[in-house]
């Protein structure tokens, strides 16, 4: 991809995956100023999803 098409793509939200050193079940949210994250615990893992204002 050229980079005046990359410049064009406004990306709207991703998606990632983690881990943690600890045993955990829930989810958090977290406000920003450029974009909003909601975090998802399962043990040992965490799925993060970032939505950008």
């Amino acid at each position: 991809m050229s980079k005046e098409t990359e410049d064009k793509v406004n990306k709207v939200w991703s998606l990632s995956i983690g881990t943690y050193p600890g045993i955990l079940l829930g989810m958090r949210t977290y406000y920003e100023d450029q974009q909003t994250t909601h975090v998802f615990y399962l043990p040992f893992i965490d799925l993060a999803l970032e939505v950008y204002k």
